[in-house]
């Protein structure tokens, strides 16, 4: 005969019977959006954020938009440093949330924000490939 367990139960929310863990959750997301709107860097890519907080929705999807361009705005704030911050993935999701809603203009600020960034880095990782190239073509000449 088995032993009586209070955590064998099927559905897994009678576990919460106050909502602790939900409010702990709650508390959580605000705490990650308060300290994306000061700046500080995003440490949830956007399939983490969903994880652990669940879908964005559409108010956390605009709250984000609206913090992204601020800091767009920010005086002192190099394409570099935005995606640095935020990293490409967050950048891709605010553009698609920017592409749904039909904000275009905005959509046309990110393209140029991710190509200032990617062009660069293209470049330099192409430029380290050719001289990698002409070195290994050097040493078997």
């Amino acid at each position: 005969m088995q032993d009586y367990n209070d955590d064998n139960y099927e559905n897994e929310d009678e576990d919460d019977l106050f909502g602790t863990h939900r409010l702990q959750q709650e508390l959580d997301k605000e705490m990650f959006l308060q300290e994306c709107k000061r700046g500080f860097p995003l440490v949830l890519d956007p399939t983490e954020y969903e994880s652990i907080f669940g879908t964005l929705t559409e108010e956390d999807k605009e709250t984000l938009t609206q913090v992204f361009f601020s800091h767009y705005h920010r005086l002192g704030v190099t394409v570099d440093t935005l995606v640095d911050n935020w990293g490409l993935d967050w950048i891709w999701v605010i553009l698609k949330d920017c592409e749904r809603t039909q904000e275009y203009e905005l959509c046309g600020i990110i393209m140029i924000i991710i190509e200032e960034y990617s062009n660069p880095q293209l470049n330099k990782l192409l430029g380290d490939m050719t001289r990698e190239k002409k070195k290994t073509t050097k040493s078997l000449i």
